[in-house]
């Protein structure tokens, strides 16, 4: 698949996956809930696959992290979507899986230049943002989808929205990875 093509489908799937969550996960328990959080699943393990290949040669070990969170979470999602119920709390084990996935991304983004810097920024601050509200929730001090709580999707909220649009619009930034040498094909005389 060409970068661009890969940029093309992780904006939309980028996207898509965002609004069914925001959806479905409301609606739990219905059918189409269920359908719209099963697609998120699907669509966040697409997203990990389809960016392996691409953020590999800019650290191997961070980009199969991202890729294997995004499947775990993925098999989380399907598993919500089946067993509705089944675990209190299940957003807090989504968001904590989508927060250091996220991370994991930012962080290459930071490192490979493949988006401007302070779109990469804003991920690495966003996804620590909903990493604290997790653990805000789970301490009780404060609630994700109420009141103050709200704040910690923020900034990750922000990179959601712009990095998509980014993809879809301009693709990634060609670079070199990281440690690449580059060679000049004419030698100097």
């Amino acid at each position: 698949m060409s970068l661009r093509t890969t940029a093309v489908l992780v904006g939309l799937l980028f996207l898509t996956s965002t609004a069914a969550f925001a959806v479905g996960s409301a609606s739990m328990g219905t059918a189409l809930g269920d359908a719209l959080v099963a697609y998120t699943g699907l669509a966040v393990a697409g997203i990990g696959l389809a960016l392996f290949p691409v953020l590999k040669p800019h650290g191997q070990g961070l980009a199969t992290a991202y890729a294997l969170l995004r499947s775990v979470e993925c098999l989380a999602l399907l598993a919500f979507a089946t067993f509705v119920g089944a675990v209190a709390n299940y957003d807090l084990v989504v968001y904590t899986l989508s927060g250091l996935g996220g991370l994991a991304l930012s962080v290459l983004l930071v490192r490979s230049r493949l988006v401007p810097r302070w779109l990469a920024l804003t991920g690495v601050v966003g996804y620590a943002s909903l990493l604290a509200g997790v653990v805000s929730e789970a301490v009780g001090l404060s609630e994700l989808d109420s009141g103050i709580g709200m704040a910690f999707y923020v900034p990750g909220g922000v990179f959601e929205l712009v990095l998509p649009i980014l993809l879809l619009v301009k693709g990634f930034r060609r670079v070199e990875p990281v440690g690449a040498i580059a060679i000049d094909p004419i030698p100097a005389r």
